[in-house]
């Protein structure tokens, strides 16, 4: 059915909250949006509408119709759910240090299985050299004090290269994985999304009368992804038949655009300064 592929990186340049409202219950008012097992992520339908929203409007049409057009036209593009695949963390070595998790590194691996079985090429991310008891890093050995963790690390300097990832990732998080380091937290125990979760910025908020300067409304705490956090989704195009236009071709138009939108808003906040993430296109 899908014909042709691409991925894409996006890299937190402000804290990001793509939201699912009030939540009851929940450890924040406004948390984000998290997929089955707890970890944050970007649904699809937000992504999308996005993307949608920076593109032309002759190239739209081939991203479906919007609700409120007198007609429905099919999608002939895919977006896939933006999956976390790294995420800074406080550390008393570094200020901050890149984490990531045999979990989420899994979802990539997911996703480039899928680009390769349409794209036939053979990129892999090696999970078997994750050890299932202690934490790797490229940066410390013997020891690593992750989000007020102590957390045992074995030493791996060509860790990248020995994952896969060194001929992946865009080379900007690259060089910030050579300077702040990266340290991969096992899953035993939850303890991997345990510190997910302390990295997460909180921001408690009220709203004041405009004359008085007194509260009107709140507090109120909202959640937010902390800056250069990054996440990875997937882009699947098919023959749009109906627009006499290939998949390759229309991969390749839509990639050149979002490559024109270097930055752009995702979620709400905007005009707070936030939401704005950096997109990278493979």
């Amino acid at each position: 059915m899908y014909n042709s592929a691409f991925l894409i990186f996006l890299e937190a340049l402000t804290p990001v909250h793509v939201g699912t409202g009030r939540e009851e219950g929940f450890h924040v008012d406004l948390p984000v949006q998290r997929d089955e097992f707890g970890f944050p992520t970007i649904w699809a339908s937000s992504l999308k509408g996005a993307l949608k929203a920076n593109i032309d409007q002759n190239f739209r049409k081939y991203l479906g119709s919007e609700p409120e057009e007198g007609e429905t036209r099919p999608s002939y593009i895919s977006i896939l759910d933006a999956k976390l695949l790294l995420i800074p963390a406080r550390t008393l070595d570094n200020i901050w240090i890149y984490i990531s998790t045999p979990h989420l590194l899994g979802y990539f691996k997911a996703y480039l299985d899928i680009y390769n079985d349409i794209m036939n090429t053979q990129y892999n991310v090696n999970l078997s050299m994750l050890s299932q008891d202690k934490a790797i890093s490229t940066k410390f050995s013997e020891k690593v004090f992750v989000n007020e963790l102590d957390i045992p690390v074995t030493k791996n300097t060509e860790l990248l290269t020995n994952l896969g990832l060194k001929t992946l990732l865009p080379k900007d998080i690259e060089s910030y994985i050579e300077k702040q380091g990266l340290v991969i937290i096992p899953d035993a125990n939850n303890q991997s999304l345990t510190i997910v979760r302390r990295s997460m910025m909180i921001q408690y908020r009220v709203r004041l009368k405009r004359t008085e300067k007194t509260v009107d409304t709140g507090p109120w705490s909202e959640e937010y992804l902390p800056m250069k956090t990054v996440l990875v989704s997937l882009a699947l195009c098919r023959n749009a038949q109906r627009e006499n236009k290939d998949a390759k071709s229309l991969c390749e138009e839509f990639k050149n655009k979002l490559n024109n939108k270097k930055s752009i808003y995702v979620g709400g906040k905007e005009t707070i300064g936030r939401g704005l993430v950096k997109l990278y296109i493979r």
